[in-house]
């Protein structure tokens, strides 16, 4: 049921943005929901964390934490928008990785969501 009224919430937030000018790349979202603050030169989630995880096992370290990365950057990037789907400019960013059998690993990332700029006011 939460889940359920979490969507409702979000869906409802969502319409309220679409007809809001911002940037075609910039939900509005982060901004309705989550606190944001500018952090060394872009604006960052406050205490929200996303979470990307590899979907099976690479036959590397590497590869691994990429999938997971992308998985991370995918999530995040359709929730609220382009701008906040880079992990490379993400905040207190951090992965687990570990070998699950002689040759595959699995990774799991956790980042909190920025975007370019200082200003915290919605583009």
């Amino acid at each position: 049921m939460y889940k359920a009224l979490r969507f409702g919430v979000i869906a409802t937030i969502f319409s309220l943005f679409i007809s809001a000018p911002a940037s075609a790349s910039d939900t509005g979202i982060a901004y309705a929901l989550h606190d944001v603050r500018a952090e060394k030169g872009k604006v960052c989630m406050v205490g929200h964390f996303h979470y990307g995880k590899t979907s099976r096992p690479f036959p590397s370290r590497d590869i691994a934490q990429k999938a997971a990365i992308r998985h991370w950057s995918t999530f995040t990037a359709a929730e609220y928008g382009s701008d906040w789907g880079s992990y490379g400019r993400a905040a207190s960013r951090s992965a687990n990785c570990e070998k699950v059998s002689r040759t595959n690993w699995t990774c799991k990332v956790k980042a909190r969501a920025c975007r370019s700029g200082r200003s915290t006011a919605r583009r």
